[in-house]
């Protein structure tokens, strides 16, 4: 039995709460709705009905809530649960997957008629985007994880169990300062429409003509503007996802240097190689985060499930299809600008490790 000084933070009991003491078995949805019961067959037959997904449960021998992974007793349920919300969401995806198609096969004929080649159409560029992102990929998750379910048994039920942990721990961990980035973003956004696209850029945004090195403050008021509301949205959902898994496990101060420096080299990336054209979003920023982690999981493997270093890779897979299919509005120089960055950072504040501790903040990184 391994102590708890051995244990990944995210691994030890305590960091399930307390279970309820009204009944011997029962369960939380993600959103704290409780279910309880008398048995583990009434559970079982819970688990495998409900609409909504089992976070945790509870058994009369632990003291504490526990993944439903825990329980061997309850692997069919969780199998057939998850082959009919895959199933689920196959078909959805499929379905998004034919909408789009004829969306683009639509904006490929309108452009054909209108003479304009496909590579230099917005419409084009947008409906493969929304193809790839609310299609194929989901498509694609959809049959990996069906796979996933129909393998589910016993043996594999503890990696399973290792990915539900990770993610209940980094759902309920303590943040703050991605929260107050959010807040920035959401601030911002608020007050951009009030102001108009146009003027907001011309205060704050990189503009068309290079950096004039009295203006170095764009670099980092350039990533608070959006240009639509999708642009805003897809940036904070970035942030909030990778930014409290920085803060999570490289701690706050890490995180605030990552996203800072991401924005500069992505601003300055953009500024030097794409001069002639204005740049706004926090694009840099949200991929300088994914390519610290990318580095830094990888120095510290001890540290967070294999499964779920692979999502990030994923993800870098994914951004990299969006750019090359929508080269014509996504600023790719900021992407690589700030991925960079966020690596370069990682690799060289951070030195590989066999540990499963998450390293500690120096007084020298908090200052």
């Amino acid at each position: 039995m391994t102590s708890d000084s051995e244990q990944t933070v995210w691994s030890r009991p305590e960091v399930f709460p307390g279970k309820p003491k009204t009944a011997g078995y029962g369960s939380v949805s993600p959103r704290g709705r409780q279910f309880e019961c008398q048995s583990l067959e009434e559970l079982a037959h819970h688990i495998r009905h409900n609409r909504e997904r089992v976070e945790a449960v509870w058994m009369p021998e632990r003291e504490e809530l526990m993944p439903p992974e825990a329980v061997a007793e309850l692997v069919e349920p969780l199998r057939e649960r998850r082959l009919e919300q895959t199933g689920l969401d196959e078909s959805n995806a499929r379905r998004n997957t034919l909408i789009f198609t004829i969306l683009v096969l639509w904006a490929l004929y309108a452009n054909l008629m209108k003479g304009t080649k496909p590579t230099e159409s917005l419409s084009v560029g947008l409906a493969g985007i929304l193809l790839t992102v609310l299609g194929l990929v989901p498509w694609y998750d959809a049959c990996r994880e069906r796979r996933s379910a129909k393998a589910l048994n016993e043996q594999t039920m503890a990696t399973e169990e290792r990915e539900a942990r990770f993610d209940y721990w980094l759902k309920h961990h303590r943040i703050w300062f991605t929260r107050v980035l959010i807040v920035l973003l959401a601030g911002c956004g608020a007050i951009q429409p009030w102001v108009g696209l146009e003027t907001a850029v011309e205060v704050a945004g990189l503009r068309a003509g290079g950096l004039d090195l009295a203006e170095c403050y764009r670099l980092l008021t350039a990533p608070f503007l959006h240009g639509h509301p999708l642009h805003w949205a897809l940036n904070i959902w970035g942030i909030w996802y990778l930014g409290r898994r920085v803060e999570s496990l490289a701690g706050w101060c890490h995180l605030s240097f990552v996203i800072a420096i991401s924005m500069l080299a992505g601003g300055l990336a953009t500024s030097y190689l794409m001069p002639d054209k204005a740049a706004i979003g926090a694009s840099g920023g949200v991929l300088g985060l994914l390519g610290f982690l990318l580095i830094f999981e990888s120095l510290h493997q001890q540290l967070v499930p294999r499964s779920s270093r692979r999502r990030l890779l994923g993800a870098l897979g994914i951004t990299f299809i969006v750019g090359f299919i929508g080269y014509q509005f996504i600023d790719n120089f900021a992407h690589g600008g700030g991925l960079l960055a966020g690596m370069l950072y990682a690799g060289i504040v951070f030195s590989r490790s066999d540990s499963n501790r998450r390293p500690r903040a120096t007084k020298r990184d908090i200052a």
